[in-house]
């Protein structure tokens, strides 16, 4: 029986900026580990009509804050931490203030799993996580066909 992964993405941090994976990536890379049963991008207001319906065509839910994702972030990740039907906790993030999200998460049984650029990420928050997935970043050329694209479309 596949594992059920609970998932949070900081989208700024990201899907967004120099730092940006592709969210085919990161679905594709999770899909090894179990199945995505919550999966939540957290966007701040300024997030672009065009990222939010792209963050729900992939089946994940967008949350879109007025204040500071990273406590959002860290919100919907203790909702997951304290579900008993998720066996892995996916995080997309790379500072090191989520590192107590994580240790609270060990505490209750939980795996997890952070999905970072491959360059620009924590070193206490690979150290503390069962698994790291560093992955590509978009190439500045894709990213700037990307940036076109949504604002072209919202």
């Amino acid at each position: 029986m596949k594992r059920k992964i609970g998932l949070v993405i900081n989208g700024p941090n990201i899907l967004l900026g120099k730092h940006s994976i592709d969210l085919v990536d990161i679905l594709g890379v999770l899909n090894e580990f179990g199945r995505i049963v919550v999966g939540k991008v957290v966007l701040n207001k300024g997030a672009s009509t065009k990222l939010v319906e792209i963050v729900v065509e992939y089946g994940l839910e967008p949350v879109v804050v007025l204040g500071r994702v990273d406590v959002a972030v860290t919100i919907e990740s203790m909702k997951l931490i304290h579900n008993p039907t998720i066996d892995v906790l996916a995080l997309g993030v790379r500072d090191a203030q989520f590192v107590p999200l994580l240790f609270e998460a060990k505490k209750l049984g939980k795996e997890i799993v952070i999905i970072a650029p491959s360059k620009k990420v924590s070193d206490a928050l690979q150290n503390t996580a069962d698994k790291t997935i560093k992955l590509p970043t978009l190439l500045d050329s894709q990213l700037q066909v990307l940036t076109l694209f949504r604002e072209t479309k919202a």
